[in-house]
């Protein structure tokens, strides 16, 4: 069967995401930085959907592409790039809102908070790579998706993970399974249990 246009082009994309993935195993930092500037918008929305906060996110970013330097000698195309970079970013922002968490736990004084937001206001996706409006300003767009937004922030971590791969990458279930190594029957009764919680918030009117 003849492949379409947008299947050809897809092929094209790729093998030569392939080539990059080859070269960079092989310590070429130039064929990494493409990898990087291809995925970096991606990866910074995945990471925000599960911390919620901007300058958070671009900790995250940091973490994922640094980890995923230092381990992509031993990627070995058991799944796709994409997966195991999803994977690595999940790891590492649920790692974060945890670290987060115990931070908020021990603390004693106010003043040992770090600062909330970005120093200069700007969200970092803008100095990251240019684009379109950031998931904060979409979400700021209305009072709903602000409302929406408090609610995401009220789930367990897990929960947002799953959520923010389903309806944030529109992931199937089978790829989500394989990010977050968790089987098919748990990813869909995360992403139920979370709509469920989801839908009572909203109902309920939070701020």
């Amino acid at each position: 069967m003849l492949r379409t246009m947008a299947e050809e082009r897809q092929a094209s994309e790729d093998e030569a995401e392939r080539n990059l993935v080859d070269r960079a195993r092989k310590g070429d930092r130039d064929a990494f930085e493409q990898l990087v500037s291809s995925h970096l918008a991606r990866v910074w929305r995945l990471a925000w959907r599960i911390v919620r906060h901007d300058a958070d996110a671009e900790d995250v970013v940091q973490e994922v592409f640094l980890a995923a330097w230092q381990g992509i000698a031993g990627y070995r195309g058991d799944c796709a790039f994409t997966t195991w970079l999803h994977r690595i970013a999940v790891t590492r922002a649920l790692n974060y809102v945890d670290r987060s968490a115990e931070k908020l736990r021990r603390a004693s004084r106010p003043i040992d908070e770090p600062a909330a937001g970005d120093p200069d206001g700007e969200p970092p996706l803008s100095r990251l790579a240019d684009g379109g409006p950031t998931p904060l300003e979409s979400l700021e767009a209305s009072e709903m998706l602000r409302r929406l937004a408090d609610c995401v922030s009220r789930l367990p971590s897990a929960w947002r993970a799953v959520v923010a791969l389903r309806e944030g990458e529109s992931l199937a279930y089978d790829e989500i399974a394989r990010v977050l190594d968790l089987a098919i029957g748990t990813v869909r009764s995360r992403l139920a249990r979370a709509r469920i919680a989801l839908k009572e918030c909203m109902e309920a009117g939070a701020p």
